[in-house]
């Protein structure tokens, strides 16, 4: 790691729906260029962590970092703010069908933020280029398959210069060649330093890419460390209980 000091830092976030508590006192910090996998059983709250750090669910209690700075999701210019720092890339692609691959990655820079048409389009070329699918940029999201729609939106999310990327299930959705794809775009990902933090339930890719391994379930994190230690030799008997469904 090239610095002690983390990117993010989460402090005893809770959320709950109506009665129901989802996240129970989620304490964790990712630090710059680390990849963070998450895993753990449906409805363990690793989805709804990633909503939380967005900004797409509001959080019942607790604190969020990015840096040393408390983000303030109430806030509407906060809260925009803290979203070009996070990006997030979701199971479902959510293209805008009637645009071309292009004008979807140029939406958000140029028309919301003001940006330089010429500028975002010259940076979005190279984040297409970088998830292979440069030569699909004048096409629509329905004339591509669902692995290239898959990397058309991890570029969308890259051309906002986001200083974390958060992955939620990005593959589930995907047939197996897809999902290879998908999930070496991502490594590459890594290999560049991005830093991300990965809900994903492919374990091979977890041992392979990450650097810290956390498993939550019912809405905390029963165990966390390093992903070939802990995928091979789990501490917790809940830990083992669902590594011996999921490998």
């Amino acid at each position: 790691m090239v610095s002690k000091n983390p990117k993010l830092t989460i402090q005893n976030l809770c959320k709950k729906f109506g009665d129901l508590t989802i996240l129970n006192g989620i304490d964790f910090k990712v630090f710059p260029k680390e990849v963070i996998v998450i895993i753990g059983p449906s409805g363990s709250g690793k989805s709804t962590l990633l909503r939380c750090l967005n900004g797409l669910e509001t959080i019942n209690g607790g604190s969020v970092y990015i840096d040393e700075e408390k983000i303030e999701y109430t806030q509407r210019n906060a809260l925009q703010k803290a979203r070009q720092r996070i990006g997030m890339v979701f199971q479902s692609f959510n293209l805008f069908p009637h645009l071309t691959v292009m004008e979807n990655l140029l939406l958000a820079p140029v028309k919301v933020q003001g940006q330089d048409k010429k500028d975002v389009k010259k940076r979005a070329m190279k984040w297409l280029e970088v998830v292979q699918i440069a030569e699909k940029a004048d096409s629509l999201p329905s004339e591509l398959s669902g692995g290239q729609q898959q990397r058309v939106a991890i570029a969308r999310s890259l051309v906002m210069n986001p200083e974390v990327i958060l992955f939620d299930e990005v593959t589930s959705a995907l047939d197996p060649e897809r999902v290879r794809d998908v999930l070496g775009v991502m490594k590459d990902l890594a290999s560049q330093g991005t830093t991300m933090v990965i809900v994903t339930h492919e374990m091979g890719f977890a041992r392979d890419v990450g650097d810290r391994l956390v498993f939550m379930d019912g809405g905390v994190i029963v165990e966390e460390g390093e992903p070939k230690k802990m995928l091979d030799q789990p501490t917790e008997e809940r830990t083992k209980q669902f590594l011996q469904t999921a490998q």
